[in-house]
Formats: C-alpha cells, structure tokens, sequence
C-alpha cells in the first residue's frame, strides 16, 4: 500500500483518517510507514498515540526517528520509559542522538542517569544533547549534584558541547562561577562567541570584585558584539548590586 498525497482523497473523519494510516503502517516498506507515522502525528488521541509508541519498536531506523521526532514536539507520558531505553541502548547514533531530545521535553529527574551516561559518548553531538537534557530537567537539585558534569561540559573538546552548555546554563554553583571565570581569563585562547557565551552566563552571578575588572576589560575588545555582552553583564551587576 503506496502512501501518495496526490492519490489520497481528503477524509474528514479522524477515525477514519486514522484507520487509513493504522492500514498504511502494516505495510512492508518502511517509507510507507514513516508517512503513515508522520501522518497521524496531529491526530489526537490515545490510538494515534499508540501507533506513534509502536513506531518506536520499528524495525527500521528511519521509523523510529520519524516517531521520536513527532514525540519532540508531542509527549507523550507513556512513551517516556520506551524513549529512555532507545537513549541508553541503541547502537545507531543518529536515533540514540533523537531519542536525547525527546527524552529531554519531559524534563524528568529520574533520566538525569540517561543524559549523564551519554555525555560520555565519543560523539560530540550526542554529548551535546545529553547536557542539554540535563540542563532541562526541571528540578535544581539534581543539577546541583552533577555540577561536575556541567563542569566537565564547558571543558569540552567540542566547541558546540561548550555553547550548548553555556545557551542553557539555568543554576548558580561556585564551581561553575570559577570556571567561568577561569575561561574568561584565557581570552587571548577563545573567541569572540565563545567570550559572549561566557559573559552571558556570568549575569546570572554577582562577580567578586577582582572578577568585575576582568569584565570591564572587555568594554575595550575589538568586536562590538563582545563589548556589549560585556556592558550588559556590567549593567546586570549594577541591578544585583540595587536589589
């Protein structure tokens, strides 16, 4: 059975819409079935949902990532468990890679164990998601017990793990506030989007007094986009101060 837009007449009946892509998703060939999942992704209710969770199980990969990728913008409570087991035991990249990001919308504390274990992976993109899984999760706490992995992120060799981290940076931790600090003193070592980055993430600090003489050394730097991160951090540290 051929999913083909063009040779489909409109249905107005979700149940019928739904039955028609449930039939379509029995097919033998894979790309019938991730157009049969893409289909129903804005169809409501707990049979399309069902259909998406099953896609999960597929045997092709392109099925799965299909159905993550709707779960990205749709979660679906019960397809967490089945979302963490892809993120920690599948072999393919590219669906361990869209199983983290799905895996993150829920922001749950109990798969900071899921994001941690993938932060160790050789790909630079998986670690990218992983941290920002981690980031994501909603409860402070369980950041705060892996700030070493926070740490360990904005070390990366990879200068996207470094951003992504810095982008997503939501808690306030002495360690991280050092660290910070320390990057932004190797600033003959990093480059203007980096120092950005790093300047930005230090508004969420009130800087010790050494420290503020390192941020207003860049109001000076050759790139104005620098300089006004700067200024801006300044004028944060100046409301903090007013508080």
């Amino acid at each position: 059975m051929a999913l083909c837009c063009s040779s489909i007449k409109p249905l107005t009946n979700s149940d019928a819409v739904l039955s028609y892509y449930e039939e379509g998703y029995k097919s033998d060939n894979w790309e019938t079935r991730v157009e049969a999942i893409r289909a129903i992704s804005g169809i409501k209710g707990e049979k399309a949902e069902n259909l998406i969770i099953k896609a999960l199980d597929d045997s092709h990969n392109a099925v799965k990532i299909e159905a993550l990728q709707i779960l990205v913008h749709r979660p679906i409570k019960r397809a967490r468990n089945v979302i963490r087991n892809i993120a920690l035991n599948n072999s393919n990249d590219n669906v361990r890679w869209n199983a983290i990001i799905a895996l993150s919308q829920f922001r749950d504390p109990r798969d900071a164990s899921v994001f941690i274990y993938n932060f160790a992976n050789e790909d630079w993109l998986i670690r990218e998601a992983a941290i920002v899984g981690l980031l994501s999760i909603d409860d402070l706490s369980t950041k705060y017990v892996n700030v070493d992995v926070i740490v360990r992120a904005l070390h990366d060799s990879s200068i996207s793990v470094i951003m992504a981290t810095l982008r997503n940076l939501n808690i306030r931790h002495t360690q991280i506030y050092y660290t910070l600090i320390g990057m932004l003193k190797e600033k003959n070592n990093i480059t203007p989007s980096l120092t950005i980055g790093i300047l930005n993430a230090l508004q969420l600090y009130k800087l010790e007094e050494n420290d503020r003489e390192i941020v207003v050394n860049f109001l000076t730097h050759p790139n104005s986009q620098v300089r006004l991160a700067a200024f801006q951090t300044l004028k944060r540290q100046n409301l903090m101060n007013n508080m």
